[in-house]
This record gives structure tokens, sequence and C-alpha cells, in this order.
């Protein structure tokens, strides 16, 4: 089981009990937009901001654990040391399905991005689906590198 699948489950149980991915120690969901995944070993920054430029993604990391930025908005960061899990974790900025369990940043983000219609309120499905899928693809890129050595050969399917 990949991460896609867990952090689907995390977000429709708000918890999942099952195996977890090979590396992986616990994922959580921290509010209805944060979703953190803890490492049963301290992320490799160099690994994951190589990664994530490959995706299209921005680096900032003046003077704080590295973050992932697209059009300006964090969408995944490294934990820094006041986190919990620590530099053990990667936090991810996800839309959660409902437009109401927005914060008022992510409702004028997912406005900006033509998530989220203002007007009425609605939710276009298919680029909520485009936009987190690229960050779970990001962090589950740098989980298959990271612990290559440990994902079984059924595992090895790559999230489109």
């Amino acid at each position: 089981m990949g991460l896609l699948e867990v952090i689907s489950k995390v977000f429709e149980d708000g918890v999942y009990f099952g195996v977890l991915p090979e590396g992986v120690m616990g994922i959580e969901l921290v509010t209805p937009e944060i979703v953190r995944i803890t490492f049963v070993d301290r992320v490799d920054q160099n690994l994951f901001c190589k990664i994530a430029i490959e995706e299209g993604y921005s680096i900032d990391a003046r003077g704080y654990a590295p973050r992932a930025v697209d059009k300006g908005n964090i969408v995944a960061r490294v934990g820094s040391k006041s986190d919990p899990g620590a530099d053990r974790s990667i936090f991810l900025y996800l839309f959660p399905k409902s437009a109401e369990a927005m914060s008022t940043y992510m409702r004028a983000i997912a406005t900006r991005l033509g998530i989220l219609n203002p007007d009425n309120g609605r939710i276009n499905a298919e680029k909520l689906l485009k936009y987190n899928l690229r960050i779970i693809r990001l962090v589950e890129r740098y989980r298959k590198s990271r612990y290559k050595n440990l994902i079984k050969g059924s595992e090895n399917v790559k999230i489109a």
C-alpha cells in the first residue's frame, strides 16, 4: 500500500490503523488541511528538495526547514525542532473535499487556483484532486527514493 491509499483513508476516516508503507512510522491528520507523515529516519532534506524541484516546486529554506512552494503557497515542508516528530516528518498542505473544512487562508488559495467557486461555494473536484495528487506524488517519490532498498517490487506502482 502506498501513501495515496493511506492518506485517502486518513482523509475519509480521520485515522488509519493498517500496515504503513515502507519507511513510514505514522500518518496523522493534524487539521482538516494538514497531514503529517513521520518517517523512521530523519528526512533527507537534500533529496526532498531535489525531488520537489523536479516536480516543479520552488524551495524556501531561509533560516528554517525546507518548504516546497507552488505559486507562493507552501504545499509541503520538513518538520522542525518544535514539531512533533521533528525532522523525521513531512507536513502536507492539502485541500479537504469540503469548502467548510477549509481555513480562510486555504479558501483564498482554492479560489485563486480555481478549485473553489467564490460565487456558489462549489468545489471543482477535478482541480482539487489534481492539486492534492501532485503534492502526494512529491512525498511518495521521496519515500520510494529514500527507502528503495526496503520497498518490495509489488509496491512500485507509479502515482499518475
